[in-house]
């Protein structure tokens, strides 16, 4: 039995569904929301595979309740920690910082007492901190917590959490995920770029960071189900390029105008500013944060040589925003 946490999202969605291709299995899905299934069945649709999902044991259990998840992982052989909170809102600090932790101590805690023979997380990037004595990011760079996001420092505290049960006896490896490319079927994340720019988008941010297609990862996971990989961790990185680049191309596959300018930093700051003024009296939530766009105007390389050493392998970037505007069509055309 494999079991796999966040199993509704783009990312756990994709992992659940190449470990079926694979052959890997019977596989049980945890998730959170029953209105994130629908984005699960469309996507799956949309890729060709409707008929998997009758085929998967879908399971929803709050993380958070440590009863629910010992009982959901009993019984595991494998374990995927793909689960997480995402926001970049200033509100949803608190509540992020404790959750993604608790949920990684519920998860591994369980997985401990279960006894499973291979454990895999799901970390980011965003857990990695820059070295100006050494501009490309690789695996060995110390992370320095107090440089981190908010969103940053909770994933690097769930981090934290799957080393230590690592060091109790359960066999771990921990993938850092750059910016996950993907189909554009959900509500959240870089889900949305397509449907942004489908929308039509003037302006682009002037940085550019690391991006990896969503299958990329889901393979790399599959591969190290197969073959172990424990104590290790791996950047999974298939380009590094400006935001105006990935966004252009885009663009050019949903057949709209590429963003015409790069807006200035100083027009940024000003703007997640202006929304956190709309967010606190409006109680909307902000297109821009101080977080999100502090990312969006870095410039960050990753190495994936580690990665491409152990035998993973990332498609070129054209292919993968070729196939998330053809999944686009499928989607909503």
């Amino acid at each position: 039995m494999i079991v796999v946490t966040g199993a509704s999202g783009m990312l756990g969605a994709q992992i659940v569904l190449q470990a079926h291709l694979s052959g890997l299995g019977p596989i049980r899905a945890l998730y959170r929301s029953t209105s994130s299934l629908a984005s699960v069945q469309i996507s799956w649709a949309a890729q060709g595979y409707p008929q998997v999902f009758a085929a998967i044991e879908w399971r929803q259990v709050d993380l958070l309740d440590a009863l629910e998840t010992y009982e959901a992982i009993q019984g595991t052989q494998a374990l995927v920690h793909a689960a997480a909170v995402v926001s970049f809102r200033k509100k949803d600090e608190p509540g992020m910082r404790k959750a993604n932790p608790h949920m990684s101590e519920n998860v591994w805690l369980s997985a401990l007492d279960a006894r499973i023979t291979q454990g895999i997380h799901i970390s980011s990037i965003a857990t990695l901190s820059t070295d100006p004595r050494s501009p490309m990011v690789t695996e060995t760079h110390e992370a320095k917590r107090s440089s981190l996001s908010a969103y940053g420092q909770s994933k690097y505290d769930a981090e934290m959490v799957a080393w230590r049960y690592a060091e109790e006896g359960v066999p771990m490896t921990v993938l850092h995920p750059s910016v996950i490319l993907g189909p554009p079927a959900w509500q959240e994340g870089s889900s949305l770029f397509p449907k942004t720019i489908a929308n039509g988008l003037a302006f682009v941010s002037p940085g550019a960071t690391g991006w990896v297609d969503v299958r990329d990862v889901a393979e790399a996971v599959v591969t190290i189900l197969g073959k172990p990989h424990p104590g290790e961790r791996y950047i999974l990185n298939g380009t590094n390029a400006s935001f105006q680049t990935v966004f252009s191309q885009l663009a050019m596959g949903l057949k709209k105008n590429p963003p015409r300018w790069v807006a200035p930093r100083w027009t940024l700051a000003l703007a997640w500013r202006l929304e956190r003024l709309r967010e606190r009296f409006l109680d909307s939530r902000p297109l821009l944060t101080k977080d999100s766009v502090s990312a969006a105007c870095s410039t960050v390389t990753y190495s994936a040589e580690k990665a491409q050493l152990a035998g993973f392998h990332f498609r070129p970037l054209e292919d993968t925003t070729a196939w998330v505007t053809q999944q686009y069509f499928s989607l909503y055309s």
